[in-house]
């Protein structure tokens, strides 16, 4: 119930975050959702959208049977001091025995802009990994993070932030605990058509600490859809009993931009 609560207050956040700006037109107030070009004119006064979604399968038959699903959509809003982001990530593994992997992600992310290299942020994620140990996972977050280097071809961000980390067992028991993370991504775009991106980011508990990176080379086929590979490293320092303490994935999705 409690993952249930999270789940929705986060979502309600989103929605009623990232509605566009009341501004006055002709002496009448109506809502506006304004152009990159508008924005160019009066940065005060905007709120666009983009949209990512990303599709991966692959099936084999003959002598081995699997079967793996990977599905994810991001949606993202600026609008004037404010960047707001929701990420909802599904992956499904089976073989002829069953199923081998199955996990459900959301990410909820606000960022506050300070100025052009600097901002605040607060950060809900929701976990729930069948073959983790536990039930579910979740974390909120506030902190701090700053642009290091921003140019046409390089973007480094890195951020710091403190809060508190949920673990749900799966015998009904939950654990909580103060966290400290640390994180940093990168973006190089190599060529026109080329991007090479990695997201690490470290949760450091009064129990454990769990470390996240992903590293993904994205490449454009046109103007709304890429192809992506993306290798995916998870490590905990304290797993429960007959669970691995590391995972690692490979896959190849198609991305399709609006």
């Amino acid at each position: 119930m409690r993952s249930i609560k999270f789940v929705f207050y986060g979502l309600l956040f989103f929605v009623f975050n990232t509605q566009a700006e009341d501004v006055t037109v002709n002496g009448s107030t109506d809502t506006v959702v304004a152009s990159p070009d508008t924005v160019a004119v009066n940065d005060a006064l905007f709120s666009i959208w983009t949209s990512e979604a990303e599709l991966g399968f692959v099936q084999t038959t003959g002598n081995t049977e699997t079967e793996s699903l990977n599905l994810k959509l991001a949606v993202d809003n600026k609008r004037k001091n404010w960047e707001h982001s929701l990420k909802l990530a599904s992956v499904r593994s089976s073989d002829s025995l069953g199923t081998t992997a199955e996990r459900y992600l959301i990410l909820i992310k606000s960022q506050y802009i300070l100025n052009k290299s600097s901002y605040l942020f607060d950060r809900l994620q929701y976990e729930n990994d069948r073959f983790s140990g536990y039930d579910y996972q979740a974390s909120e977050v506030l902190g701090y993070g700053r642009h290091l280097v921003t140019n046409e071809t390089f973007k480094l961000n890195a951020e710091v932030g403190v809060g508190v980390r949920q673990n749900a067992l799966e015998n009904g028991a939950t654990q909580s605990e103060a966290i400290v993370i640390i994180a940093s991504d990168f973006e190089w775009k190599i060529s026109p058509s080329a991007t090479l991106s990695e997201d690490l980011t470290i949760d450091i508990g009064d129990d454990r600490t769990i470390s996240k990176s992903i590293t993904a080379l994205t490449t454009k086929i046109n103007s709304s859809l890429s192809s992506k590979i993306t290798y995916t490293v998870r490590s905990a320092s304290e797993v429960p009993v007959g669970t691995k303490k590391t995972d690692t994935e490979l896959a190849a999705t198609l991305v399709y931009t609006f």
